[in-house]
């Protein structure tokens, strides 16, 4: 009788170990959503909107503020303005330089936007934002984002308040 006690607790405590530590060796990482689809709805732009949609061409970096420069996935400028082709799941690696003074993390927001709706995820994004010895960076992978056309911001401030702030056209495949 000792025997099979003692074998059952063997199965239950290996059992145990394998549901406590496989989320460990998982690679499997909670899926970042940059939109919820409700969110999705309401952000995204019919192919007429998106045609009529026009952003301004970036001002170029300056010394005084912070600059912000998209690595992944590529930007291109279009007649439109600034656009980011991405394919879902998308990684996203964007490199934030500080210049004459130090960035305040605090001041960190991206959002959404589609004429007077503007939709915050900046909470969402938090977990892939990093300071650098030079700034920062945000490098998240297989970021969800929702098939569409959108208008997309992020901005960020210096301690001294100086803000820089980028909008861009993303078109989701």
């Amino acid at each position: 009788m000792f025997k099979s006690i003692s074998k059952y607790l063997l199965i239950v405590f290996t059992i145990a170990a394998i549901a406590v530590l496989a989320p460990a060796f998982s690679d499997d990482e909670e899926q970042t959503h940059l939109f919820a689809e409700d969110e999705a709805k309401q952000l995204r732009y019919s192919d007429k909107e998106w045609d009529k949609e026009v952003i301004p061409k970036h001002e170029p970096d300056t010394l005084d503020r912070p600059s912000i420069q998209i690595e992944e996935p590529d930007v291109t400028d279009t007649d439109r303005g600034p656009t980011i082709i991405a394919v879902d799941p998308a990684n996203f690696f964007i490199v934030i330089k500080q210049n004459d003074s130090t960035l305040d993390p605090g001041t960190l927001k991206v959002w959404g936007e589609k004429f007077f709706v503007h939709i915050d995820v900046t909470s969402r994004v938090l977990k892939y934002f990093k300071t650098t010895k030079d700034g920062a960076i945000l490098h998240g992978k297989s970021i969800h984002i929702p098939k569409g056309h959108y208008k997309v911001g992020v901005s960020i401030s210096d301690v001294n308040g100086k803000k820089t702030e980028k909008k861009y056209r993303l078109k989701v495949d």
